[in-house]
């Protein structure tokens, strides 16, 4: 049997506290006599791992040496909760369909759609938001595992857009949740209602639903090689601060809104600022929608250009901003480079 190789590249710290977001390997339950089934306590959002579907009702059952989907299903699950992932089993009967349709001679009758399709579905993580960093990250080291469980009964062929067999991954709702329940899960962490709150030109005095993200400023960061994630991560986070970050967020969201850029005109700016457990943003704009219009209008100052190079060429180039009368003596100067691709993200209420 081939064994799971994992990606022999360098990880970057981000993705070590993703790891302590969802759970160091050996620290999820994983065993093979118990069934982890999907509840109204996971989520709300979640990653979609995988889905199998189930033989109907009334064909014959799979061959005694195969395995069935429910099967493979829980063999993932337990991979995936042993690689320090939280999965769970999710099971889909869709009951009996009816349909309306016409006989020869115009009359409505009505059918049953006698062939269902159950499916079995392994889902992971649990998330608050779509938009979480942890949950961006973690989708993303999804899509490259390999189940070693995966490896005999289930045929799988490489595409270009689907290099592995977990590269259809995505984040989803939680299935058993309704939209009202969906709502309250996703209320903010305490944690975030404290470090934000009080803050000046904080993103909760944001009045629109919609903002858009221009820069993010990071906390102290280092390359470590996977086998020493485990020993490098816990001696990092005895020293790591994020005040540097906030505080080079805090500068330019004071400067955004004030008058010290004389070239480009970017004063006066409905500008926010925003900390989380690993980074801080500075956000632009109060929009009604993702599709606000008047969202252009900021893409248009603080998004990408095309700028001509040294050679000639023209190449797009994310925008910046530099001004000068920082420090105690006022000599020191500030350079801010903007996002390369702004995002437009929820703003963020207290319930």
């Amino acid at each position: 049997m081939k064994s799971l190789v994992r990606p022999a590249f360098v990880l970057a710290l981000s993705i070590l506290a993703t790891w302590d977001a969802i759970g160091v390997a050996g620290k999820i339950e994983a065993d093979p006599n118990k069934s982890y089934t999907l509840s109204r306590q996971c989520g709300p959002w979640m990653i979609m791992v995988a889905t199998l579907n189930t033989p109907e009702e009334d064909e014959a059952p799979a061959a005694a040496d195969g395995e069935s989907p429910q099967q493979s299903a829980h063999n993932l699950v337990l991979e995936l909760r042993r690689l320090g992932m939280p999965a769970y089993v999710y099971e889909f009967d869709p009951g009996e369909q009816h349909v309306l349709s016409t006989d020869r001679f115009g009359r409505e009758e009505r059918r049953t759609n006698k062939r269902r399709m159950k499916s079995v579905s392994v889902l992971a993580g649990n998330y608050r938001n779509i938009n979480e960093d942890v949950a961006q990250k973690s989708l993303t080291w999804v899509k490259q595992v390999r189940p070693k469980c995966f490896v005999e009964g289930i045929h799988f062929q490489p595409t270009p857009g689907r290099p592995a067999p977990l590269s259809g991954a995505f984040l989803t709702v939680n299935p058993l949740l309704s939209a009202s329940d969906l709502e309250q899960k996703q209320s903010l962490d305490p944690l975030l209602v404290k470090i934000n709150n009080g803050e000046r030109y904080s993103l909760f005095e944001n009045r629109g639903e919609y903002t858009l993200v221009i820069a993010r400023f990071y906390g102290k960061h280092m390359m470590v090689n996977p086998r020493d994630e485990e020993s490098m991560a816990n001696k990092f986070f005895k020293n790591v601060t994020l005040d540097d970050a906030a505080e080079s967020a805090r500068e330019l969201v004071a400067v955004l809104h004030g008058n010290y850029d004389k070239e480009t005109g970017m004063n006066n700016v409905d500008a926010y600022i925003w900390h989380d457990q690993h980074e801080s943003y500075v956000t632009v704009g109060s929009f009604t929608s993702p599709n606000d219009p008047a969202i252009a209008r900021y893409l248009e100052k603080f998004g990408p250009g095309l700028k001509q190079m040294g050679d000639g060429t023209m190449h797009y180039q994310p925008s910046h901003l530099g001004v000068s009368g920082f420090g105690r003596k006022g000599d020191e100067k500030r350079l801010w480079l903007f996002e390369p691709n702004p995002e437009v993200m929820k703003v963020p209420r207290v319930r």
